[in-house]
């Protein structure tokens, strides 16, 4: 898949003459991989490149976005670039967890650390129905600087405050240009198509015995059940580790802490 100019991937760390390995950062749906912080010092210390990945509708990357053809996007880049003859390491967070979870169904990563990954996006947002947390997932979507009363605003809210919408998949009418500060996206009820109707899942059969994974969970979570991680990873044999820090699903402050853990594990 030919790459396109408005992607924006990020490296850093050890040079690509000196690196033994890359490690790639996949933030959440409508997160920015900019936000992790890792020092270039540590990075060359351990031999390892950095691909901060952003794919469409993320950070400064333009278009909408879809799992699947991100995916495709990155490894493309991987490849053109000769990094998939190395060591391969994953951070990924929510949706971009689940991403590289089955991205690493095709490509051997060696370690894949997951916060709180999105195993399964539609019952991700039922759970956000159930816990009364569905306007802070609206919220991300709202063009800045307009009332709730006026348009766009008022119809992505009204749409989104029940879950109708994921049972007809009448969200056509939310065909509609969003950029703000979380999220880019040139059609919202596309992007809504791509992630929710009807779905993914990260099921048993993507696991990897050539890759090891650990989960970290939040003290609190209100966008996926952490039941439900914790039993997945207790059925497949997977590390699960809560990090008693970390607030939210967001992992709010506390992702040095986040970091210091993954290091322990020795990239």
């Amino acid at each position: 898949m030919e790459l396109p100019e408005s992607l924006e991937i990020i490296e850093s760390g050890a040079s690509p003459s000196e690196m033994r390995g890359v490690l790639v950062l996949w933030p959440s749906t409508g997160g920015n991989a900019r936000s992790f912080r890792i020092r270039d010092s540590e990075l060359e210390a351990m031999g390892l490149r950095l691909i901060r990945f952003n794919p469409p509708s993320h950070g400064n990357s333009q278009g909408i976005y879809d799992p699947k053809t991100s995916i495709q996007l990155l490894d493309g880049y991987l490849k053109r670039n000769g990094y998939l003859n190395k060591e391969l390491y994953g951070i990924g967070h929510s949706g971009g967890g689940a991403a590289l979870m089955m991205y690493a169904n095709q490509i051997p990563f060696r370690h894949l650390f997951l916060l709180s990954p999105i195993l399964d996006s539609v019952l991700s947002l039922r759970f956000l129905y159930e816990s009364g947390s569905i306007e802070e997932f609206s919220r991300l979507l709202l063009q800045p600087g307009i009332p709730d009363e006026e348009t766009p605003n008022k119809q992505i809210l009204k749409t989104l405050s029940t879950s109708q919408w994921l049972e007809d998949g009448k969200i056509q009418h939310l065909n509609v240009s969003i950029q703000n500060s979380r999220i880019q996206v040139q059609d919202l009820s596309q992007f809504l198509k791509n992630l929710f109707l009807p779905g993914f899942v990260v099921d048993g059969s993507l696991i990897q015995k050539r890759t090891q994974y650990t989960i970290f969970l939040p003290k609190v979570d209100l966008w996926f059940p952490k039941e439900y991680s914790s039993d997945f990873a207790n059925a497949h044999g997977l590390s699960c580790i809560e990090i008693p820090e970390a607030p939210d699903h967001f992992f709010s402050s506390s992702w040095l802490t986040v970091w210091k853990q993954i290091k322990s594990f020795g990239l």
